[in-house]
């Protein structure tokens, strides 16, 4: 099959979250099964564009056996700090990329690069599948979201042959929007299973930030409200009773670096909390083997990738009650959830966890479970067997 995705950023843009990953490793499984895979995306790699050298490379070369076509954004400001994402040279190119393709995939419902490939789709007779990413809910800049739905988006989903649900929340608000359930597919997040065959040895990420005899809780996504760091740094203020814990923020700032900052700052933790910035997968592969817990707080999520990265490395999450999983994973110990924004609950889960002295054979079943069920190929396996279906 020939396959063309179309996302907003891409890697190596990885500060943008799980969605670039998922998408780099979707089209990777993808090409290694034998599909022609194109990504058309734009230059935005954070607060700095991808350097040109970089996307030529990328370019001529491909990316794994993937084509890639990176087109500049008018504004990499408007692209890092609003989301604006607004390429001139895709939007005069997206036709001519369709027109020997099999079958689009859109990943990311409201973006012009959308907008672009749904008109361009529907005047070629492209069916097209559409992944939102835990996107179909308006949280933040809910008139411009509200605004874009009126104009663009009501006929994105109406006209997709299918929308890729990234967990049991997203199929209800799927449902919710009026989509039919038939062209509703579960699509969780992968983990490319051989990044995780051999985890790095322990204490190296610990030594690097000078944490050898703390017990680490980590954090690991996006600077931003919405990814709740602000609820964890309140919980982990109420820990009295373990002066050896120590929280790790790693990410990229999305706007709440500075309001986090402050935060440890009133709360007096300067010397228990430390932001390390963005983690690549090498240094984020350490500090997961290095945790005695990771948490997820946030305050909405769909399906976070950092779940299965955490329970790949074998270390326990606690997991907001705002991201519903369903049946998907089935209740494991290694995975306990808190109720979402009761900073009380979450000190308490933290201290249970940070307590317990977890089975060595537990965290290698939940290992296993999560190689097996959730590796980037089955992934693809997937997607394959739906985007033969809509052809």
């Amino acid at each position: 099959m020939r396959v063309v995705f179309v996302i907003p950023y891409f890697y190596p843009a990885l500060g943008y979250g799980g969605t670039p990953r998922l998408a780099y490793d979707a089209a990777r499984a993808l090409t290694q099964r034998g599909h022609q895979v194109t990504v058309l995306t734009t230059d935005a790699g954070g607060e700095a564009r991808i350097p040109n050298d970089v996307t030529e490379r990328i370019h001529r070369n491909g990316l794994d056996g993937i084509q890639v076509c990176f087109y500049k954004n008018l504004s990499n400001r408007l692209a890092y700090r609003h989301r604006v994402f607004f390429p001139p040279g895709f939007f005069i190119d997206i036709r001519r990329r369709l027109v020997e393709s099999h079958i689009l995939h859109i990943h990311d419902l409201r973006s012009f690069l959308s907008v672009a490939s749904h008109f361009a789709a529907r005047s070629l007779g492209i069916p097209y599948v559409l992944s939102p990413h835990g996107g179909l809910q308006r949280f933040g800049k809910k008139s411009a979201k509200l605004f874009f739905d009126r104009a663009w988006g009501k006929a994105i989903l109406r006209d997709t042959s299918a929308l890729c649900a990234i967990s049991p929340l997203e199929e209800h608000e799927a449902a919710l929007l009026g989509i039919n359930r038939q062209r509703v597919y579960p699509f969780p997040p992968a983990i490319d299973r051989d990044l995780y065959k051999r985890l790095p040895s322990r204490g190296e990420f610990a030594s690097r930030w000078g944490l050898q005899r703390q017990r680490i809780v980590l954090f690991l996504g996006r600077l931003h409200w919405i990814k709740g760091a602000d609820l964890l740094i309140e919980a982990f203020s109420l820990l009295k009773e373990t002066p050896d814990a120590h929280l790790v923020i790693a990410g990229p700032d999305d706007g709440a670096e500075h309001q986090l900052k402050t935060l440890v700052k009133e709360r007096g933790l300067e010397k228990q909390v430390t932001f390390t910035g963005f983690l690549d997968d090498t240094q984020k592969l350490k500090a997961l083997v290095d945790s005695d817990v990771v948490v997820v707080p946030s305050r909405h999520e769909g399906f976070s990738l950092t779940i299965l990265e955490a329970m790949a490395c074998e270390t326990p999450v606690i997991l907001t009650s705002a991201c519903e999983l369903g049946t998907w994973i089935q209740e494991r110990p290694s995975l306990t959830s808190f109720c979402s924004g009761d900073t009380e609950d979450l000190a308490q889960k933290l201290k249970t966890t940070l307590t317990l002295d977890w089975e060595r054979k537990m965290m290698i079943e939940s290992r296993n479970f999560v190689l097996k069920e959730f590796s980037s190929d089955a992934l693809a396996a997937r997607a394959e067997q739906l985007y033969q279906s809509l052809i």
